[in-house]
């Protein structure tokens, strides 16, 4: 699957890739090199799809420093909708999701979104407000925002995003974003929410630098998955399974 954009960054916004990429948990994924390990990874460790770590915590979130990992593995469109149609976590499908909204072309998410708009599997997008929301609309908040939390994706071309409008309309669902990945929750909270993004590149280097919370042997990230700084790791589960693949359906006709 050809990835869209930059090949470097990966249309991330700058304060979250050079914190991801200073982390030293993500430096400690070197160690994971084929698609089912990653995978794993996430059934094992991410039990959230925010950019930012949780709790007393500042750094990236165990979910983005994997959907890096991925980013620079440049998955094949078979291991793209194995993902998106995996039976063991909503969060690995929730990656794959974030995959797409990022290096996919933008002309193309409709295609590929559009057979989960109405997914009934829930999630918990956000560990730090205890709203669970189905996979359908989250989908569609990934298609009508380019907020997200506390961050930004790469912004849709304003006909594809009028297409995508109508396209939902027809379909009787909403066309309007909720925010925060259709939990309503929008950027910039305050800090009592327990998630806060660095406020530059200055900042963001600092915490590389151990000047902030998240490089402590005692910062951990909150719910089931740990503080990805650290190295150790708890008992692990049983790896994911592989979950048969379904090719996206085409847009609707147009007019």
């Amino acid at each position: 699957m050809e990835q869209y954009g930059n090949k470097s960054t990966y249309n991330m916004e700058g304060v979250l890739q050079q914190n991801i990429q200073n982390s030293e948990y993500y430096k400690g994924l070197h160690q994971l090199t084929t698609w089912t390990e990653v995978v794993d990874e996430i059934y094992n460790e991410v039990d959230h799809v925010e950019p930012w770590m949780a709790g007393n915590a500042r750094g990236p979130s165990t979910a983005f420093c994997l959907l890096f990992k991925f980013f620079t593995m440049k998955l094949t469109e078979k291991q793209v909708v194995d993902l998106l149609d995996h039976p063991d976590s909503p969060y690995i499908r929730a990656i794959g999701l974030l995959y797409l909204r990022y290096v996919a072309d933008p002309k193309t998410l409709w295609e590929w979104y559009e057979p989960y708009l109405r997914d009934p599997e829930e999630i918990q997008p956000s560990p730090t407000a205890s709203v669970t929301v189905k996979m359908g609309a989250y989908v569609r908040d990934l298609l009508l925002d380019q907020y997200y939390f506390d961050t930004l994706f790469p912004r849709i071309p304003e006909v594809a995003k009028r297409e995508t409008i109508n396209w939902l309309g027809e379909m009787g669902l909403p066309t309007k974003a909720a925010g925060g990945g259709g939990t309503g929750l929008g950027p910039n909270r305050n800090a009592d929410s327990g998630i806060r993004r660095p406020p530059s590149v200055k900042a963001a280097l600092s915490v590389n630098l151990g000047q902030r919370a998240p490089h402590r042997a005692d910062a951990r990230e909150e719910g089931r998955g740990i503080d990805p700084t650290l190295n150790g790791r708890g008992g692990r589960k049983p790896a994911a399974r592989d979950s048969p693949s379904r090719r996206p359906s085409p847009p609707p006709p147009r007019g």
